[in-house]
């Protein structure tokens, strides 16, 4: 009994003398009691966030791998050049002058057919209803992080091409007067299936300056994960480069202390890590 006791004394010590970094593994088969179909991000930087001089990105592929490519939004080809490779969303979090807080807005990169074959990718702005995606700006009490929760419904998107004019139900709660995008805004296709949208996703997060005007997915890219920083098509999330929403997890990730990845300005741009968690 006395070994018992020992025992136990022992553990309790090293686990205390271990606070201050990060010594839980990651948890596949645990979802954190998430809703089923449901999934939370969060994104963390080291210093308090900015939310109206910096807009935070958290780009998704769900349609799979472009050819030749390891499937990941790296944020060097979330543009029109580069056609949003890889890009099936976008959340982006901002607040624009005037607002009295940070709000969340979904875009979704609708493919379309070119004039001359071929197809490209235009962004849309999804109307949502606020129960399906919810931010919490200050989850870790510190202001270094923010939590979204996502219903995974709203990854089916919108069927076909955006129209010229905004279309679909009207949003339950008032839009903002000048929107992250100056695509039109939609909602979600119909009625979604009785389950949430699953898959093999890429998940990647990054900052940005604001758009001018409020308008568009978000002006230069500062801060981006990999050696290369904003440049970076390296980098892949630990411990898996893809995100199987069929099953329950929960996986973390931490960027590189500075100088291992390149410093930005300002400060509330530089990213710390971020963490996926899913219930299927």
């Amino acid at each position: 009994m006395l070994r018992k006791l020992v025992f136990v004394l022992c553990a309790m010590s090293l686990t205390l003398a271990s606070c201050g970094r990060q010594v839980t593994p990651n948890r596949p088969g645990t979802s954190g009691g998430l809703p089923s179909g449901f999934m939370q991000m969060k994104f963390s930087t080291y210093q308090p966030m900015d939310f109206t001089n910096v807009w935070y990105v958290v780009a998704l592929n769900t349609a799979g791998p472009a050819p030749g490519t390891n499937g990941q939004p790296y944020a060097i080809n979330g543009n029109q050049q580069q056609n949003w490779l890889n890009y099936s969303f976008e959340i982006i979090v901002y607040q624009l002058p005037g607002q009295t807080s940070p709000q969340p807005a979904l875009i979704q990169f609708v493919s379309q057919q070119s004039v001359g074959g071929g197809t490209y990718k235009s962004p849309v702005r999804l109307i949502y209803n606020p129960q399906q995606l919810v931010l919490t700006p200050n989850c870790n009490g510190l202001g270094t992080q923010f939590c979204l929760l996502v219903d995974r419904h709203l990854f089916s998107g919108i069927n076909g091409s955006p129209s010229p004019s905004p279309t679909g139900s009207a949003s339950p709660t008032p839009t903002p007067t000048s929107s992250p995008t100056s695509s039109p805004s939609v909602s979600p296709s119909a009625s979604p299936s009785p389950s949430a949208f699953a898959g093999t996703w890429n998940i990647n997060w990054f900052t940005v300056t604001p758009a001018i005007g409020g308008a568009g997915t978000g002006g230069a890219v500062i801060d981006a994960p990999g050696p290369q920083g904003v440049n970076d098509q390296t980098w892949l999330p630990s411990p898996n480069l893809t995100y199987d929403t069929t099953t329950a997890f929960d996986w973390t990730w931490n960027a590189v202390q500075p100088p291992g990845w390149p410093q930005v300005n300002p400060p509330a741009a530089q990213i710390a890590g971020g963490e996926v968690l899913n219930s299927p």
